[in-house]
């Protein structure tokens, strides 16, 4: 099983178990890449991120920071389908020229990656229409803003998914698609309660690691 990979921007992660049983880079070092991202700063992350394995689960921090998953599926190099968890379209322009965000990414990835067919974006249960029929590989995108504050909070307004909900669809998925990858942001700022998000990211991690016995998974 290939360890997750924790891209550790905000310091958010610290002090979480998932540091125990992870592979982390350290981007701590990089200014100005918090919901906005320049040429030059893709690049810095694009050279870090090209040592660790695409196919893989990848914490990408807080929702801030949700246009890493662009940047993963650069490695792609196949066509694919996308599913994405989140109370958030992120399909909108660039609001300044030649600085890409967090909430452009799915804008972005649309009108440029010619590997990408097919997007699912699930805001709550019933979303995901036919998804566990389609037969290309799929990557898989959590922002946990998806789901409801009763479960975990993040630093984004949330959704009203419930966790059984989420792990129903999320599961469902991995038992009848071929998973290139899967990421997850929507950590709280720094310094908050982390026990909720730390409970759920370790659910995730075991709950993949289930079904890697039985199914087709990176």
């Amino acid at each position: 099983m290939i360890k997750p990979l924790v891209c550790s921007f905000s310091g958010v992660y610290d002090g979480q178990r998932i540091l125990e049983c992870s592979d982390v880079i350290d981007f701590s070092d990089m200014k100005g890449c918090s919901m906005y991202v320049d040429e030059d700063s893709e690049k810095a992350i694009l050279e870090r991120l090209k040592s660790y394995p695409f196919r893989g689960l990848h914490f990408i921090d807080n929702g801030n920071y949700h246009y890493m998953t662009r940047l993963f599926l650069s490695f792609a190099g196949e066509e694919y389908d996308l599913v994405i968890f989140d109370n958030h379209s992120d399909d909108i322009p660039p609001a300044f020229g030649g600085l890409k965000s967090c909430g452009s990414w799915v804008y972005d990835i649309r009108n440029e990656d010619p590997f990408l067919k097919e997007l699912t974006l699930i805001r709550r249960a019933g979303d995901e229409g036919a998804i566990f029929e389609g037969k290309r590989p799929v990557y898989i995108s959590v922002d946990k803003d998806v789901l409801s504050r009763d479960v975990l909070v993040t630093n984004w307004d949330q959704g009203d998914m419930t966790k059984e909900e989420f792990f129903d669809i999320f599961t469902g998925i991995i038992k009848t698609r071929s998973v290139l990858g899967i990421d997850i942001c929507g950590e709280d700022e720094p310094g908050k309660d982390i026990s909720e998000n730390e409970a759920f990211n370790m659910e995730l991690i075991s709950a993949v690691r289930k079904l890697k016995g039985s199914y087709d998974l990176f």
